[in-house]
């Protein structure tokens, strides 16, 4: 049994949702049913009834629970324990584009926090056009960013989460009925992009240009939403990445695949030539865990 394990079933059994827990938790619901399904084989019971739209506690479920809750704050009072004897760590600072919730970054920061009370984390939400300088001034010890607009040379990074360009029309668009196209049929298309500051828009021109044309760009905005409020009304076409589309999508827009495969990554960068702080070394090894264990569970 794990602690994490127990985490789970105490926020399932406060949300009633397998759904509101994966939500609540920042996992997705497939994993967290995988780990409940385990405690369940592990305990050699069900702890809940699934039978009807809100879960409910077993009665084994009920005798679980009070454990559960005994657990869950006997750890609690553990790590708060050993924070008084661990050597006092230094502040974190980590600079984020301004997609964090979108791909899932708020669960690494607040399980850290959580592991980790006596590290002070700061998070600051910036462009990549703001956070490359400021990182490689040694302002912040790491940044959350897109692989693209790192320097190989200079930086180092630990993988996040992998995402790929994806086309996104007005579902009334004549290309609407269509599930691929290639970058070359867009050539004529209004364009609706995210505003220079951002790695996004960069990516963006470099495809098109790679295609043999130049975008024409008749708005530009720093809000994904706005921009599939546009390509909603139907003012145009956007290429955006597929978790932030997923995130943002209305009825009214439809996604379509591109031929040319365009990968864009979420990505923990630091610099190479500084030695990084123990927190900061702290945290890298906990995002790896965290990886993972994801990865273990899909």
């Amino acid at each position: 049994m794990e602690i994490r394990q127990v985490e789970y079933f105490l926020s399932i059994a406060r949300t009633g949702s397998f759904t509101a827990a994966a939500d609540e938790l920042f996992v997705s619901q497939s994993s967290l049913s995988k780990r409940i399904i385990a405690l369940e084989q592990e305990l050699g019971v069900a702890l809940f009834d699934r039978s009807r739209r809100k879960v409910s506690l077993t009665e084994a479920g009920k005798a679980f629970h009070e454990h559960a809750i005994k657990l869950h704050e006997a750890y609690k009072a553990m790590m708060a324990d050993l924070q008084e004897v661990r050597p006092e760590m230094e502040p974190l600072s980590i600079a984020a584009i301004p997609v964090i919730a979108q791909y899932g970054i708020p669960k690494y920061i607040a399980a850290f926090r959580e592991t980790h009370p006596g590290i002070r984390v700061t998070l600051e939400e910036r462009e990549a056009a703001e956070i490359i300088p400021a990182l490689n001034d040694r302002r912040y010890d790491l940044a959350f960013v897109r692989d693209n607009c790192v320097d190989r040379d200079r930086h180092a990074w630990l993988e996040i989460c992998p995402d790929r360009m994806i086309v996104v029309v007005c579902s009334r668009h004549r290309l609407a009925s269509r599930s691929v196209v290639s970058l070359q049929e867009l050539k004529d298309e209004n364009f609706i992009v995210l505003d220079k500051a951002t790695a996004i828009h960069q990516l963006v021109l470099d495809a098109c240009r790679a295609a043999g044309f130049e975008p024409r760009v008749v708005h530009s905005t720093l809000r994904n939403d706005s921009i599939i409020a546009q390509v909603a009304a139907n003012m145009g076409i956007a290429l955006m990445m597929e978790r932030l589309y997923d995130y943002h999508k209305q009825p009214e827009v439809v996604a379509l695949e591109l031929e040319q495969v365009i990968d864009s990554r979420i990505v923990l960068a630091y610099l190479k030539d500084r030695k990084l702080t123990n927190s900061a070394r702290t945290f890298l090894d906990s995002i790896g865990q965290a990886n993972n264990a994801l990865r273990a569970d899909a």
